[in-house]
C-alpha cells in the first residue's frame, strides 16, 4: 500500500464510517504518513505507514494509551488485544485489501461489547 492508498482510504472511510468524527493527517513526509481519526473526545484511530520499511500500524488509542491494535513489520503481522494492549500476538493472517475499513469494524465491535460508545 501506498501512502497516496492510504490518504484516499482513510478518507473513504470517514465518508462511510459512523464512528469516524474528523480525519487528520498528522505528520506527511516523503516516505511515512500518519493519521488520526477521531472517535469521541477520548478515542482515536492512529495508523502509520512506513514506505521505505514497510511497516504499518493500526491503534485504538484512550486517554491511557493504546487499547488495541495490527502491527505489521518486517512483512510480519501481529496483534495487541483489547485485553493485553501491550502484548504481541503473532496473527497468521494479514490485513484485507481495505485495512481501514476492516480494522474499523474490529474497533466497532470492540467498543460496542465493552460498552464504550
Amino acid at each position: 500500500m501506498s501512502i497516496d492508498d492510504l490518504l484516499i482510504e482513510a478518507q473513504e472511510a470517514q465518508q462511510q464510517i459512523w464512528l469516524i468524527r474528523a480525519l487528520n493527517v498528522a505528520e506527511r513526509t516523503n516516505a511515512t504518513v500518519t493519521v488520526r481519526l477521531s472517535l469521541t473526545p477520548d478515542l482515536f484511530v492512529q495508523i502509520f505507514l512506513s514506505e521505505r520499511s514497510g511497516r504499518f500500524s493500526l491503534a485504538l488509542i484512550g486517554p491511557a494509551g493504546r487499547l488495541y491494535g495490527r502491527d505489521r513489520e518486517h512483512g510480519v503481522w501481529h496483534r495487541h488485544p483489547f485485553e493485553q494492549p501491550d502484548h504481541h500476538e503473532p496473527t497468521s493472517e494479514g490485513m484485507s485489501p481495505q485495512p481501514i475499513h476492516q480494522f474499523m469494524a474490529e474497533v466497532e465491535q470492540i467498543l460496542l461489547e465493552n460498552d464504550l460508545i
